[in-house]
């Protein structure tokens, strides 16, 4: 029992103690109702204890109880107490339940869940997602994994896509892509819930900064199986694979790929296979590849020029001439001015390029190229 539970004994024992009118309705229900309300804890848990309670009275004086994260820890000795008159049911479980994961201790939760079936009682599936998603956030994820499992084949409770997608987020979150991996392309489906794109294209970048390269290439496979076509993250996401792996041949291939499958590639994705080109040291193949998005008609706008300047920052003199030379001539976009440019590129002049040795500024020649 609490230091604040105790003193509630004290005031309650210097309190005059009134037992309850036999007419009254309710009886003791209604006075350890009323002791609870108005914090009178330690007198409605003895009155709990000795008199013929039941679970209603029970249920109120935890309700009361859990209000505050001091008085949680009492709820135990308080459940005992009232056992040889008052047991726990299904609301029971989710008043303490529902007041652990207020209090971050969703593990404690569910493992008050897993004590159910015991008593013959079990959750419902409302309750049993609020506890699952509270692990999601606060524990980690092989508990929320476990416990996923554990709502389906101990209480039948068929996960929702809600459900495996707070999943996916906990596992992705503590570097467990292989893991993620298997829920969305085996335990979705058992679940009788479609995986769709967005869940593939999260695997895919998650493979990608693990440089996890065959498993970037079984899971854009699995993609493709199922009839899902990739949209332009996803492609992102594999083309940047390959070039990470130094597939540049395959990255450009990709390029014509991407067309034939219905979603050509966009400045995003140039600017992937551009930045991938320029990191293994063949800025020319870089610049063909610049000049085909223009050719195509694209336009790199603030938001796509901004990425692939902080992508070639790392490339030197060479990738700073063809950002100027081969994109912003022609393929920037309209309303882009030279000190939107110089923001985005990060301040200062560029050093090489054709404007320094012309003696004209960098931003003379953007603002000629425009």
């Amino acid at each position: 029992m609490t230091r604040r539970m105790e003193e509630s004994v004290e005031m309650s024992a210097s309190r005059p103690f009134l037992e309850p009118r036999p007419e009254a309705s309710g009886g003791p229900d209604r006075l350890v109702a009323t002791l609870a309300r108005h914090g009178r804890f330690a007198a409605a848990a003895t009155l709990l204890s000795t008199a013929r309670c039941t679970t209603r009275a029970l249920n109120s004086l935890l309700a009361a109880l859990c209000s505050s994260p001091a008085f949680l820890r009492a709820a135990p000795s308080v459940l005992l107490r009232a056992a040889p008159h008052a047991a726990p049911d299904a609301a029971t479980f989710r008043i303490l339940t529902s007041a652990l994961c207020r209090a971050r201790r969703p593990a404690a939760a569910a493992d008050l869940l897993r004590c159910m079936p015991a008593l013959l009682l079990d959750p419902d599936p409302r309750h049993c997602r609020a506890v699952l998603a509270s692990l999601c956030r606060c524990a980690p994820a092989a508990d929320a994994l476990a416990f996923l499992d554990d709502m389906r084949r101990r209480w039948g409770v068929s996960p929702s896509r809600a459900d495996h997608h707070a999943v996916l987020d906990a596992l992705l979150r503590d570097g467990m892509a292989a893991e993620a991996y298997e829920v969305v392309a085996t335990q979705m489906d058992a679940d009788g819930v479609a995986p769709g794109l967005p869940e593939f294209e999260r695997l895919l970048r998650a493979f990608r900064e693990n440089r996890s390269f065959d498993a970037v290439d079984e899971a854009f496979d699995e993609m493709l199986l199922r009839g899902i076509v990739p949209g332009a993250r996803a492609c992102d996401a594999y083309v940047g694979a390959l070039c990470d792996r130094g597939d540049l041949a395959g990255a450009r291939r990709m390029l014509g790929c991407m067309d034939r499958a219905g979603c050509p590639p966009g400045v995003s994705t140039f600017g992937v296979v551009v930045a991938g080109c320029v990191a293994a040291g063949d800025v020319g193949a870089a610049r063909e590849v610049a000049r085909e998005a223009v050719r195509r008609g694209l336009r790199w706008d603030a938001p796509a020029l901004a990425e692939l300047a902080g992508a070639l920052r790392a490339g030197g003199q060479l990738a700073r001439e063809l950002l100027l030379e081969d994109i912003l001539r022609d393929g920037c976009a309209a309303g882009l001015d030279a000190s939107a440019f110089q923001q985005l590129i990060g301040g200062g002049g560029l050093c090489g390029g054709r404007g320094r040795r012309s003696g004209r500024r960098d931003t003379d020649v953007l603002a000629a190229g425009r």
